[in-house]
């Protein structure tokens, strides 16, 4: 699944809008495909009431171009792991221990499927770190502790 990148529920919004934001994570991405689990399918479709009609439709659309990963025992098992580092950086004051259980299930897939992942939620993503997990990120302040971004095979043809 190499060529697959797990993508947290903020970044699914900002992939489905035009912004800064955007542009910047469709730069990260390249060529990989998306994946979601089950939490990121949830909060879409249920958060936030507000979003327009088009919007809504954007969002559906993308979450139907991607990967759904599945939920499994050992998801849970992940989550265990993953929330007592989250209880330690607590304990230390780092701000991924600020991670919520939503983000733990998120950084529980992404160990799970040996995946990279890509958030716009400062605790995910230091919390995803601390997991040795390759976080992505257009945040100030932590964009440029992003990992290289391993090369894809070009779908384009040879040139002339």
């Amino acid at each position: 699944m190499a060529d697959y990148i797990l993508v947290d529920t903020s970044v699914v919004f900002r992939l489905t809008q035009i912004s800064p934001d955007s542009r910047a994570y469709d730069a990260f991405l390249g060529d990989r495909r998306l994946a979601v689990n089950f939490q990121i399918v949830a909060e879409v479709r249920n958060w936030p009431p507000n979003l327009s009609a088009n919007r809504k439709l954007r969002c559906e659309e993308l979450l139907a171009a991607c990967l759904n990963l599945p939920n499994s025992e050992a998801t849970g098992v992940w989550y265990g792991r993953v929330a007592q580092q989250r209880e330690r950086l607590r304990r230390l004051h780092d701000r991924g221990g600020g991670a919520g259980d939503a983000d733990v299930w998120v950084i529980s897939s992404a160990l799970e499927h040996t995946l990279p992942m890509m958030s716009h939620d400062t605790a995910q993503v230091r919390l995803a770190r601390s997991m040795g997990i390759s976080a992505y990120t257009n945040l100030d302040g932590l964009r440029d502790e992003n990992p290289p971004l391993p090369s894809t095979p070009s779908i384009a043809g040879p040139t002339a």
